[in-house]
């Protein structure tokens, strides 16, 4: 597409950015249609910025691919991709079996024949996007309340997807939101259905370390995969055939086998999910207070619940294992960022920033009058939302983990969806969505494990008991262990067959059934509507309140803003560099495979690689080897700034060759979702020497080597 994102090069220059951007250079995940204004040359860029971003030609950033959630970038003219090994593992799991098992024992493809695909593992490619604010926001001023606002809103984003993909279905088209109320961008993605595994090295390398390092330095994990996109032969998009041909990126990124040092200038571009740097203090109080606490509670009792089964059922275990991985990583984060809030006294501060934003809008008329009772209207927003608490959070864990709950649920919107007509209903309840419907049906079933189910089921209902803020609703006083347990026992709705039938009902005959699951989820599934109807006006509120907020937090602190990222296209810059993450304590910023040895055992977390051992104790390090560190390099620290979905980004040196693939933060770092600090904000990322060092020796895929000019 000619002058490719040349039309979002301009994009927040009115609005949000005014001349070179005032804040510190290392903070801030940056569109990039503002990184002409950063001195990135000053900074240790080595070439031209157009070579990184050129909206009228090709540039680095054709290189980059969006990999399930998270990043990742091709590195040869045949499509193939690298990104982390725990963004592949739920594919890898699929495909494994207790007796061939590639998860634990690695997989290689050592022809194009032998790739098979990841399952339910598609790529993304940012072809194009474009400013739709006006848009969008010209149709929000026809609503007469803020409820009509949101729909408004929502309606126009989907008539504007609906547009494009008719115009052209080779491309997905999104509109996402860079700052609240304020301001919308239309994206059109090429999707790659057809993604194949390539290399993927042995669970005790991709994975080493486990739990007991995750968000941890020093790292020394091979967090690292190959895979390959796949088109049919004349281009286009396509699910898998074996007539598919590898697809030809525009750009790929060079590979720099020498690797970096201490000091060296490095950038990252990728895909980081959602931040909240901008948003006002009590939204952090929200946090604190029921989020983060609570789901971190819950997730690593089911942790230690699935581990517990899985000790006694290897086929369980297999098929928990990516959901355990996702559990544990997101349980030690939310866990990290309370310790964060509490050391850095986060809400203290962010608290008098707004005491202090208030007594400046207080002190001139005009600001008054334009911004006078933004923050207390905001407060009174989020006292609602205090009063909510966990129960919209138990109602989400319920709905997308316990599959009784979530079949039971169904059969409730059922009854009442099926009364309307087939636009009003919800999309899942739609006549030309049925097979949806029942594809999810039966992926349910398929989950289903009553012992598991049973306990989660009983754990998350009964734990209500002890929230305040659900007190004065008389069912979960009922939430009794025999209670729960008894109506688990007695529903009919387990079987699929009885379930099938079901659902073939009337709404009439689905009321008639008097199931005592059917009857509880339905009960709850009021309040459930109920509370999304407030969290709907509470939205609506905020996408007016944020920008006003905003605006005046501009003018106090005479600064502009990076909107807070939202899994689109971002890049951040910085540094190889240590840190002191407590008292009398330094870290370097480069690891060595004689930590891994160090911290090798025959089982657990550091279970090693014997293979690798074998290699280390013969001193066979070969062309990977540092000289400085007289070692192989295994895991680089950077002080960039970067968030979930950045997982699988391409940390490119000075001169935009690939020198590691970012993986995770320092333990201290996961509080860059909120705020940003050069003293600790640290990311962590697979050295590309010990990358290619493992593909070479342990693999034994040279071919791969050689197919990214590595010779």
């Amino acid at each position: 597409m000619k002058n490719k994102f040349s039309i979002l090069f301009c994009l927040f220059a009115v609005i949000i950015f005014s001349g070179s951007i005032s804040i510190p250079p290392e903070e801030g995940m940056y569109p990039l249609s503002e990184i002409h204004k950063l001195k990135l040359n000053d900074a240790g860029l080595k070439i031209s910025i157009d070579e990184v971003y050129n909206p009228d030609g090709v540039s680095l950033i054709d290189g980059l691919v969006k990999v399930g959630g998270c990043s990742g970038s091709f590195v040869s003219p045949e499509g193939l991709i690298i990104t982390n090994h725990h963004c592949v593992f739920g594919a890898v799991s699929k495909v494994s079996t207790v007796e061939n098992n590639y998860l634990e024992n690695g997989f290689l493809a050592k022809t194009r024949e032998e790739e098979i695909p990841a399952e339910g593992l598609t790529c993304r490619i940012t072809e194009s996007y474009e400013d739709v604010s006006e848009k969008i926001l010209e149709a929000a001023e026809k609503a007469d309340d803020l409820i009509q606002r949101s729909k408004l809103i929502e309606d126009k984003i989907k008539e504007i997807i609906k547009e494009e993909e008719e115009k052209d279905s080779s491309i997905k088209a999104e509109v996402s939101e860079m700052f609240t109320g304020q301001s919308y961008v239309l994206f059109r993605y090429k999707i790659i259905n057809d993604v194949r595994l390539v290399y993927v090295p042995p669970r005790n390398i991709g994975e080493f370390g486990g739990e007991s390092d995750n968000w941890i330095w020093p790292r020394h994990t091979g967090d690292f995969s190959f895979v390959r996109a796949y088109v049919a032969p004349d281009g286009s998009p396509a699910k898998y055939s074996k007539e598919n041909i590898p697809f030809k990126p525009k750009r790929f990124i060079e590979v720099n086998p020498k690797g970096v040092s201490e000091g060296d200038f490095v950038f990252v571009m990728g895909y980081p999910g959602r931040t909240f740097k901008n948003y006002p203090s009590d939204y952090l109080v929200y946090q604190y207070k029921f989020q983060l606490p609570y789901i971190s509670q819950m997730y690593r009792w089911m942790i230690n619940l699935y581990k517990e089964i899985g000790s006694n059922d290897p086929q369980f275990a297999l098929e928990k294992a990516s959901l355990v991985n996702s559990l544990s990583n997101v349980e030690k984060n939310y866990r990290s960022k309370i310790q964060g809030i509490d050391r850095l006294n986060l809400i203290a501060q962010k608290s008098e920033v707004d005491k202090e934003l208030n007594s400046f809008i207080q002190s001139d008329e005009k600001l008054k009058e334009k911004f006078g009772g933004v923050l207390d209207d905001i407060n009174e927003v989020y006292k609602d939302y205090y009063q909510s608490g966990r129960l919209p959070l138990m109602f989400t864990l319920l709905s997308r983990f316990c599959q009784s709950y979530r079949l039971a649920e169904i059969l409730a919107e059922k009854k009442i969806e099926s009364s309307k007509p087939n636009e009003e209903r919800k999309s899942l309840f739609k006549e030309d969505r049925r097979e949806d419907l029942y594809k999810h049906i039966r992926s349910l079933f398929n989950d289903y494990h009553r012992e598991a189910d049973k306990k989660l089921f009983i754990k998350v209902l009964s734990d209500t008991r002890k929230f305040d803020e659900v007190k004065t609703i008389e069912i979960f006083n009922q939430f009794t262990h025999e209670y729960l347990s008894e109506i688990y026992e007695e529903t009919e709705l387990l079987n699929y067959d009885n379930y099938m039938e079901y659902l073939r009902y009337s709404s009439e005959e689905i009321e008639s059934l008097n199931d005592p699951l059917l009857n509880l989820v339905s009960q709850l599934t009021e309040i459930k509507e109920m509370e999304e109807r407030r969290s709907e006006l509470r939205n609506s509120n905020l996408n007016l309140l944020l920008p006003k907020y905003m605006e005046a937090k501009r003018l106090y602190l005479s600064k502009d803003f990076v909107p807070d990222a939202n899994s689109t296209l971002r890049l951040t810059y910085g540094s190889i560099k240590g840190y002191s993450p407590a008292d009398a304590t330094y870290y370097s910023p480069i690891t060595t495979l004689k930590g891994v040895i160090e911290k090798g055992r025959d089982e657990g977390d550091y279970k090693i690689n014997k293979k690798l051992v074998e290699i280390y104790k013969k001193g066979d390090l070969g062309r990977f080897k540092d000289e400085k560190l007289g070692d192989v390099p295994v895991a680089i620290l950077y002080d960039t700034d970067t968030s979930g979905g950045n997982s699988g980004s391409p940390v490119l040196d000075a001169y935009g060759r690939l020198v590691g693939v970012n993986f995770d933060r320092a333990y201290e770092a996961t509080i860059n979702d909120f705020t940003w600090s050069p003293v600790y904000s640290r990311s962590i990322g697979v050295d590309i020497r010990y990358v290619l060092f493992i593909t070479e020796k342990i693999g034994g895929a040279d071919f791969l080597l050689k197919e990214m000019g590595v010779n």
